[in-house]
């Protein structure tokens, strides 16, 4: 049994993926169902809530940098810590370099092509972190889908609470990697491309 405080949930085209912290070791985490498959949408989590989980690496958990798929089997809620507990964990725990500080392209050890993408020649080792911005990021709305604006970049909201007009320089921002992707042939590589999750803000 295993103590996961819930940080994020975001939108998938077959259910809701929800991403954790193992609170014992710091591990980010990624929940599945028991069998390994994506939670449904009614599936129980809230970020915040802090829930006691049977967590096992997934059969099918994928290969670099998608690693941190787990089963996980619900046991008990043990409540919610809300925004503030989030920050407080994450800003008082050793999360090494699952919690960067500074501009973007140091972000996922550095491997960002063009500061927005990965391609294969060079992946890191995991595919959602914590950063923390120098600059702040501006919503905006193209083509009816949720991006923030970093220095001119435009990165991609999934999660599913309401954006918000502006995430101050300095805040909590939980950031991933979108699965493998060819731009249906445009693309001379498959490319995870970076995505914004959710923002935890004092």
């Amino acid at each position: 049994m295993t103590t996961v405080l819930i940080v994020s949930k975001t939108k998938m085209a077959n259910g809701v993926c929800v991403g954790g912290i193992n609170e014992y070791t710091g591990e980010l985490i990624r929940l599945h169902n028991e069998r390994g498959g994506n939670l449904k949408e009614d599936a129980p989590y809230e970020i915040g809530d802090r829930w006691d989980l049977s967590v096992e690496t997934a059969w099918n958990v994928r290969e670099a940098p998608h690693v941190e798929d787990k089963q996980t089997s619900p046991i008990r809620k043990l409540g919610n810590v809300g925004t503030q507990g989030i920050i407080e964990y994450v800003r008082n725990h050793n999360l090494g370099s699952r919690l960067y500080s500074g501009s973007l392209n140091g972000t996922f050890e550095g491997c960002l092509q063009s500061r927005i993408y990965i391609t294969k020649d060079r992946v890191p080792g995991f595919s959602t972190q914590f950063w923390i911005p120098d600059d702040s990021l501006t919503h905006i709305v193209s083509f009816e889908k949720d991006y923030y604006l970093y220095r001119g970049l435009k990165i991609k909201y999934v999660g599913l609470l309401p954006a918000i007009a502006r995430i101050p320089a300095g805040s909590i921002v939980r950031i991933s990697l979108a699965n493998w992707f060819d731009g249906k042939g445009a693309w001379p590589e498959e490319r995870c491309y970076l995505q914004i999750s959710g923002w935890y803000i004092e």
